[in-house]
């Protein structure tokens, strides 16, 4: 069955430290936007009540963050990307935190929304343990090849454009889990991927191994991504 790309989900778009939001009409083709928790204070921020889409902060399971800071992090936010996910606990951990904050900052529970980078580690990728129930505000998975093969001491392609078991198996274990979850599912672009034509082959070639969209790593491959989209209606 052919997929109706015109129809899939909007794709994330991590700004890079010292990046700025963009101007309006990328905001619109974004399902959120995903910013380092660290540099969510230098960043201008557009009216939360008007944002065109979600602003997500991304964080790590090793950092160490008080409920306090937690809590202020929530109020400018929509939801939280953490990152080197190794499997249900680090969710659930991150669940048991959140609901703390929000209930600190007088807020709902479960208003907070979870999305988790997962398949970037080898200990994600062999986990036994099912995504699915883990906690009702997860909402998607992220795969990064690229962070993938660095952990694992390879190249996310080899010299003769093959890809990687490595990667392979990440790929499928994110799609899987995923798919068991219920839950949607991002692949990371590659930041080498400058030019229309390789957008479009890899955001093709992501629908058609099972993810929900894909993520860019910079307004430009958001304005490729929508010049591919737009030739598909």
């Amino acid at each position: 069955m052919s997929v109706n790309r015109a129809q899939t989900m909007k794709p994330l778009l991590y700004l890079a430290a010292g990046e700025q939001f963009p101007e309006e009409k990328l905001l619109q083709a974004v399902q959120g936007i995903v910013v380092d928790a660290a540099a969510l204070a230098s960043l201008r921020q557009p009216d939360r009540g008007q944002a065109p889409c979600l602003l997500l902060a991304r964080i790590g399971p090793a950092e160490p963050i008080s409920e306090e800071d937690l809590s202020s992090l929530l109020a400018g936010v929509d939801g939280i990307v953490l990152t080197a996910c190794r499997g249900p606990a680090d969710i659930q951990k991150l669940d048991v935190m959140l609901k703390v904050a929000e209930a600190a900052a007088g807020m709902g529970q479960g208003r907070t929304a979870l999305l988790a980078e997962y398949a970037t580690l080898a200990e994600s990728v062999l986990s036994p343990h099912s995504m699915a129930g883990v906690s009702p505000r997860l909402s998607a998975l992220v795969f990064d090849a690229s962070a993938l093969a660095e952990a694992c001491g390879c190249r996310r392609a080899t010299g003769t454009g093959d890809v990687p078991a490595v990667v392979r198996a990440g790929r499928a274990a994110a799609v899987l889990r995923a798919s068991e979850a219920g839950i949607a599912s991002y692949e990371m672009l590659p930041a080498d991927a400058v030019d229309e034509a390789a957008v479009r082959r890899l955001w093709t070639n992501s629908l058609d191994n099972g993810f929900s969209a894909v993520a860019a790593g910079s307004p430009r491959q958001i304005e490729l991504l929508a010049d591919a989209a737009s030739d598909e209606i």
